[in-house]
């Protein structure tokens, strides 16, 4: 349960301080979705039960779409959606090594904002959003995939690192965790 406030508590932070920094230096880039690469933190190294795994993939949608102002509940249902997805393939696929988890938590990224986008584009007219507009914002969604990609690798360690000084704290042993940076592997063995 802690481990779930852990991971809520980084992705808020992340998220607010990421906002913050482009507020702060008016930067007009696509930003990363941090909200995005905990998900697939949280989806591959299997830190909680499927069930809690699932309330903070929620809680972190709820997050996003507060801060972005989207209909509440859009970017909820497109975090829950994407983290089963992510857990599924997770059963797959190893996810081991900065350059796969980054391409990883990209792949989670995209697939949170068609998610999204076909939310959106079904709720069109009730929400009184123009479809065109929406169809012209899609080719857009790569650079926030890149964005995602690029600040990954550092997110992931955050996490990681968060959660290793968690375990250190209890007296946990924590050598069974496989390090931030470690060697890529395809498939399973």
């Amino acid at each position: 349960m802690v481990r779930a406030l852990l991971y809520t508590l980084l992705g808020w932070v992340l998220l607010a301080s990421v906002a913050g920094l482009g507020h702060s230096f008016d930067l007009t880039v696509m930003l990363p979705a941090t909200s995005a690469v905990l998900l697939a933190h949280l989806a591959f190294t299997r830190e909680l039960s499927l069930p809690l795994g699932l309330a903070v993939a929620i809680t972190l949608g709820y997050l996003e779409d507060q801060h972005q102002g989207a209909p509440v509940g859009a970017l909820s249902l497109a975090h829950g959606v994407t983290y089963l997805l992510t857990v599924w393939a997770g059963t797959r696929i190893a996810v081991e090594g900065a350059i796969v988890r980054a391409l990883a938590a990209g792949v989670v990224a995209l697939t949170i904002d068609l998610l999204t986008f076909g939310e959106l584009v079904l709720l069109a007219e009730r929400l009184g959003i123009d479809k065109s507009a929406l169809v012209q914002a899609l080719p857009q969604l790569r650079w926030h995939a890149l964005a995602t990609v690029l600040a990954a690798p550092a997110v992931w360690l955050l996490a990681d690192l968060l959660l290793g000084l968690w375990d250190r704290a209890r007296g946990r042993n924590t050598g069974a965790r496989p390090r931030a940076l470690a060697t890529t592997r395809w498939y399973r063995t």
